[in-house]
């Protein structure tokens, strides 16, 4: 039996989460399999592979080896605007 890597874990987990789910793709969408070219400087140890991409936030196109974990977010977590962290008016 094959072990899977940290992203092709992430991977199945993102696919799962996005199936068993009704999350927005505005939030998160999977976009295909490219390659890791070397353009990319975070992760030398996976450039020339193929792997899964993600359109984050619909704006942020991220390999899933750049997708540190994944956490749920309960209502209770969300932090309000105005605790000085959010946007400034």
């Amino acid at each position: 039996m094959k072990v899977p890597t940290q992203p092709e874990l992430t991977h199945l987990q993102l696919q799962a989460m996005l199936r068993d789910h009704d999350i927005p793709e505005s939030e998160i969408k999977y976009i295909g399999d490219r390659e890791y070219t070397t353009e990319y400087q975070a992760h030398p140890e996976y450039h020339g592979q193929t792997m899964p991409w993600y359109l984050i936030g619909g704006e942020h196109e991220v390999p899933v080896c750049d997708i540190a974990s994944i956490d749920r977010v309960d209502e209770d977590d969300l932090v309000p605007e105005n605790d000085g962290w959010g946007p400034q008016e």
